[in-house]
């Protein structure tokens, strides 16, 4: 009789009868397959492009270039394009992935591991270790295991984060209980500490980038653009610096209405020198602006 394989790990098993005296040749396969599972890593290089992963060749007693098999998968390359690992449909198991992938040119590309079984996927955080777990059909993280450097991708917590060093995101960290950083927490704007500054040096119209930041003016005054311009939503706020010994005038651009706090006065408004105020959108074109030196 024909030996048949497991669907996971590929592991034989010899049929009735087969193997008579050489009972060794397929169980030792199957004790190197299954060390292979527990606790070897595979480097797969990404710059190959995606591909499809296979599992151990029994006949040559070898795991393929892109085999599913280890426990633990390293990718490296520095790659032009997003790549996809795909794992046979019905095969489960966990793995624990590290990407470390550089982009050559454009990007930032992305690594995502897949099934065939055309289920959910996921995408690997550079330079992040993750647990995924596959049930055949879908691709889902199980944990991270640690996170190194700065992830170009989203970072979604069960549990607690807690760093001895910095805690930078470049879109989102969400965590279900309490990040802690050591030193610093920072995200696309810089140290969420410090509220970054964009110094200006003539007439300065508000942009979107501005929301989270300070806008120091020395002269030309400062203009809030309407939502057709500038599409700034509820609870983004801008503080405005007058650094100049000189009154600038803050503009209450066509279509927007700005009010000043704790009044039903809308219109422009004057920052007297060394005035410091605060702009907080409220709905589209609805704005309401406060501070120190505001007439």
């Amino acid at each position: 009789m024909a030996s048949s394989f497991t669907t996971n790990k590929d592991i034989e098993k010899p049929g009735n009868g087969d193997y008579v005296d050489t009972w060794n040749v397929p169980l030792n396969g199957d004790m190197t397959v299954v060390d292979y599972a527990l606790g070897t890593s595979i480097s797969f290089n990404a710059t190959a492009g995606s591909q499809t992963l296979g599992t151990y060749d029994h006949s040559t007693k070898a795991l393929s270039t892109y085999s599913y098999i280890p426990m633990f998968i390293n990718i490296s390359g520095a790659v032009s394009a997003n790549v996809t690992y795909t794992i046979p449909s019905g095969v489960g198991g966990q793995w624990i992935i590290y990407n470390s992938t550089t982009d050559a040119t454009g990007g930032p590309w992305t690594v995502t591991f897949a099934s065939a079984g055309a289920g959910r996927s996921v995408v690997v955080a550079r330079l992040s270790r993750i647990i995924i777990v596959s049930d055949g059909t879908n691709i889902d993280v199980l944990g991270y295991v640690s996170l190194d450097g700065t992830s170009t991708g989203s970072v979604t917590l069960t549990g607690s984060l807690t760093t001895g060093t910095t805690i930078t995101s470049g879109t989102a960290i969400v965590s279900g209980t309490t990040i802690t950083a050591g030193t610093t927490a920072s995200d696309s704007l810089g140290n969420l500490r410090t509220v970054p500054p964009n110094a200006q040096t003539g007439a300065y119209v508000l942009a979107l980038t501005d929301s989270g930041k300070y806008v120091s003016i020395t002269t030309g005054g400062v203009t809030v653009p309407p939502s057709s311009t500038v599409a700034f939503v509820a609870g983004q706020t801008i503080s405005i610096y007058n650094s100049s010994g000189a009154d600038q005038t803050i503009t209450q651009g066509s279509g927007v209405t700005m009010t000043l706090a704790g009044t039903a006065t809308t219109g422009n408004r004057t920052l007297a020198q060394y005035g410091l105020c605060t702009i907080l959108c409220t709905a589209s074109n609805n704005f309401v602006i406060t501070g120190a030196g505001v007439t």
